[in-house]
């Protein structure tokens, strides 16, 4: 127990005395660039860490090797047991009015209600708020991100504890177009909800350029 407490403690201390840089960027190649330079710069592979949007998350990300990045899906999966469920509840409200009449509208309603809190939950996007929420990000600052990110953006924290890199580190973003956010403490994203965490290899990317060429040849 005392172990834990100190370990705790020291995470703690670690996460008070830091400082995080936070980008907004487009994705591409500004992306890629910036990603590059600021691991030049002398931020260690788990303390950048890239939230990125993919409708398939098999694809490698060209990053330099072992740079964390989250890849939210872009996608509706589990959408059709949602909708199943909706649609069940629909079918047994419409059951309930023709076996029992005095009953039923009331209880169609019910179901219906539910079927509908169902569906609407099934089209709305999460985003990366799970995401902010999990490492205790500022929470006007999050939503901004929130929204920025599912218009296209993709998020970039850096993490430091020496000052004397946080204006390089902010020139590099605003070279790369980016929105710049400081944050007085280390935030440290997880992947939750449906996103994922990888680490960039570039054996990965080797292997996926060679398959390209290989159908190209064919």
């Amino acid at each position: 127990m005392t172990q834990e407490k100190d370990a705790e403690r020291i995470e703690q201390q670690r996460a008070d005395s830091g400082y995080t840089v936070v980008g907004v960027i487009e994705d591409g190649a500004e992306l890629n660039r910036a990603v590059r330079e600021i691991r030049d710069l002398g931020i260690g592979r788990d303390d950048l860490t890239v939230i990125l949007k993919r409708k398939s998350q098999d694809g490698p990300e060209p990053f330099p090797d072992g740079t964390r990045y989250i890849v939210v899906p872009d996608d509706r999966r589990g959408l059709e047991t949602v909708i199943g469920f909706g649609v069940a509840f629909i079918v047994i409200g419409i059951f309930f009015i023709f076996t029992t009449p005095a009953i039923g509208i009331p209880t169609f309603m019910v179901f219906a209600s539910l079927a509908a809190i169902l569906f609407a939950g099934s089209f709305s996007r999460v985003g990366v708020e799970p995401i902010m929420t999990d490492m205790e990000a500022p929470r006007e600052e999050a939503s901004s991100w929130n929204e920025e990110f599912e218009e296209g953006k993709v998020l970039v924290f850096a993490n430091t504890e020496d000052r004397t890199i946080l204006r390089p580190l902010r020139e590099i973003l605003q070279r790369s177009g980016a929105t710049y956010y400081l944050v007085k403490k280390r935030l440290e994203p997880r992947a939750v909800h449906q996103a994922t965490l990888y680490r960039a290899r570039s054996n990965d990317r080797m292997s996926s350029g060679a398959q390209e060429d290989s159908r190209g040849d064919g």
